[in-house]
Formats: C-alpha cells, structure tokens, sequence
C-alpha cells in the first residue's frame, strides 16, 4: 500500500505526468490508497464539494479510514513538530499519522511538510 496524499490525488486528476513517475517509484507492490482526511480536503477545497470528476477519481481507489490509532499517531507527529517550531497542519500530520501507524510511504507533491516527519518514508514528484 501507498498513502496518497491531496496534492497527488489533485495532480493526477490534472493529468500530471510526475505523479505517475512517483506511483511508478512506489512500486507495483504498492496499493494506492487514499487517506480520508485527503477527502476532506477535495471536499473543502475549490470548486467546494466533490464535483463529478473529483468523485470518479476518489471512486477509483480505497479511501483508508481514520482510526483512533491513526489519531493517537497524528496527535504525537502533530505536536512533536509543532514543539520544534516545524509545524506542518493537522491535516497533513493526519495524513502522516496513517501512513505511519500503516507502515506506508506518503506520495505528495509537498516534500517540505512530510519530510519533517521522522520515520516516514516520503515520495515525491
């Protein structure tokens, strides 16, 4: 399995090629799953709501839900950065948290903010 996170999901809707290079470089073991905090930002984001193609592309792949011990996860990387002056958002220290407790890469266009997570493997386009 693969995280990807809103920036990737954004850029392949988009028709980027880099994030296929970067689902490439996960590897064909990897599952692509998206986070549902990733949702919730499609949801929030422009156009507001999920539009029709937002929707399919969402449909395509497993949306991981988000488990207490994705919180527990999210609230220490949350806080850990935050106490260093480094933070990164609660919606990507949530994004960060699954795929930490998942034991899983983050695929993202946003290298600054997941790279500041210790432990979690990172790749970017």
């Amino acid at each position: 399995m693969a995280v990807m996170d809103t920036s990737a999901l954004i850029d392949l809707g988009n028709g980027n090629r880099r994030i296929l290079e970067a689902i490439e470089k996960a590897g064909g073991e990897h599952e692509l799953v998206i986070p549902a905090p990733a949702v919730f930002e499609l949801s929030a984001g422009s156009p507001a709501g999920l539009d029709e193609s937002r929707r399919r592309l969402v449909g395509i792949f497993t949306v991981l839900p988000f488990t207490s011990a994705h919180a527990e996860q999210a609230g220490n990387v949350f806080r850990q950065l935050k106490n260093k002056g480094r933070e990164i958002g609660a919606l990507d220290a949530m994004i960060a948290g699954m795929a930490l407790v998942e034991k899983q890469p983050v695929i993202t266009a946003n290298a600054k903010h997941f790279s500041r997570v210790e432990g979690l493997e990172v790749i970017t386009y």
